[in-house]
């Protein structure tokens, strides 16, 4: 933290989110240190150079929120970290010690972090007056195509506690309390997570010592942070909780505020009426008539696997009779033991085709856990070997299984001759094929 730094002067934007500096100190990265970089941070570097600078322009990452986007004479600002109370830039370009360079921040994504990470205050110390909680993990993303952020809690919320704690931050905001800078100095380290200092009391994270940065909103949290912040709480706008998940032994909660968390509001707001007016319904009533067509789905799924269930036992009376016919006429000297049902597979909702003791099911319709029933049934009642298909966007989902026949013998010729991709044990295998009906039937022909 550093008391005097100018990314803490508040109401940066504007002509005040770019400024001549002078560089001050300038040294050229190793190729260890670059891979290092890589490891942590991602991208990839022929060259990297870290700057020290004239002021301390550009917040660090600390905390929980990423350092400033920004760039220093057109070059990308690729990170900032304070050491020993400086700031390093680091960036590709190179610049000579003692050379002016104009730098500049990114100042919407400067006021997002900051109101994000004000809004967060809030919330941990409404958490902090009304639950036995303690704030384990915060962190920023305010950028992208997904900006949020996430704060975990040693405890777990009940839906109502989640509602009446947004709704309270909200409450909060609307207040437009100030948001104040306390500086304790040269305080002696101590681990606690409360501490009470004179008159200050506040919330600390990890063990901290030396001076101290305290940003306290009256009667709603008083903590340590060296993050950057609005003046008033008014300033955030608005505050939402995006979702909420058990995490380790306690929680993770995910949220936005300010200008992101409008925006992503407005989008929802969009999507939902969107398909509110698909249902041709009002958006609020859009739970009933999610539910309404959830019913009418789950009875047309069930009304199709009725008529799939009464045409798969008529397939299996057919198969048992010719079967037995078979019989009937080897027994007399007049037949072969050769099965032949159907014709070639073909693209319909539904066929089969049998030769030998083998037997091809095209379902279209059907998901592989519904294959899987389907074939389980007809193993045990058909003494053949079965093969099971539903339609892919290119091939087969496959799903083989057997009374008798050990199925991943089966499963590897279908790899060697169809590239079959998939497992399973003795009885059933499962798995997919990218193959056509062309060279489906073809197998069924040559290898069969």
């Amino acid at each position: 933290m550093i008391k005097e730094a100018l990314y803490y002067q508040r109401g940066n934007s504007g002509e005040e989110a770019e400024k001549e500096l002078i560089v001050l100190e300038k040294r050229e990265l190793s190729e260890k240190e670059i891979e290092e970089f890589v490891k942590k941070w991602g991208g990839s570097y022929s060259s990297l150079f870290c700057y020290r600078l004239s002021e301390s322009f550009f917040y660090p990452e600390g905390g929980g929120q990423p350092c400033d986007r920004g760039s220093i004479a057109g070059a990308e600002l690729l990170f900032v970290e304070e050491k020993e109370g400086e700031l390093w830039q680091y960036t590709e370009a190179d610049f000579p010690e003692g050379e002016k360079v104009l730098c500049k921040f990114d100042a919407d994504f400067r006021r997002w972090q900051s109101e994000n990470h004000s809004a967060e205050h809030i919330f941990s110390g409404l958490v902090t007056q009304h639950f036995p909680y303690k704030n384990s993990g915060f962190h920023m993303e305010c950028f992208g195509e997904n900006p949020h952020m996430t704060v975990d809690f040693d405890g777990e919320f009940s839906e109502k506690e989640l509602e009446e704690l947004e709704q309270g931050v909200n409450a909060v905001i609307r207040k437009n309390l100030p948001i104040r800078e306390i500086y304790l100095e040269g305080e002696e380290e101590n681990t606690s997570s409360e501490r009470k200092d004179g008159n200050i009391s506040f919330r600390q994270k990890k063990a901290l010592e030396g001076d101290i940065r305290i940003i306290e909103i009256p009667e709603v949290d008083s903590c340590a942070c060296c993050g950057t912040h609005l003046s008033f709480t008014g300033e955030i706008g608005v505050f939402t909780i995006l979702s909420y998940e058990k995490h380790r032994k306690g929680c993770r909660l995910t949220m936005l505020a300010g200008e992101l968390a409008f925006l992503a509001l407005e989008k929802k707001l969009k999507l939902l009426s969107g398909f509110a007016q698909s249902l041709s319904r009002p958006w609020t009533e859009i739970p009933e008539a999610f539910q309404s067509l959830q019913e009418r789905i789950f009875a047309k799924e069930e009304e199709k696997r009725g008529i799939l269930e009464a045409g798969i036992s008529l397939l299996e009376e057919k198969i048992l009779k010719e079967l037995e016919e078979q019989r009937k006429e080897i027994e007399d000297g007049e037949g072969t033991a050769t099965l032949l049902l159907g014709i070639p597979l073909k693209d319909s909702c539904f066929s089969y085709y049998g030769k030998n003791s083998y037997l091809f099911l095209y379902l279209s319709e059907l998901g592989m856990k519904d294959l899987q029933k389907i074939c389980d049934r007809l193993r045990l009642s058909l003494p053949l070997s079965l093969i099971c298909l539903g339609k892919k966007e290119e091939g087969f989902s496959v799903v083989a299984g057997s009374k008798e026949e050990d199925m991943r013998a089966f499963g590897k010729l279908l790899g060697e001759k169809l590239s079959f991709r998939g497992g399973g044990q003795k009885e059933m295998i499962q798995g997919s094929t990218g193959v056509g009906f062309r060279e489906m039937n073809a197998f069924i022909e040559r290898i069969l």
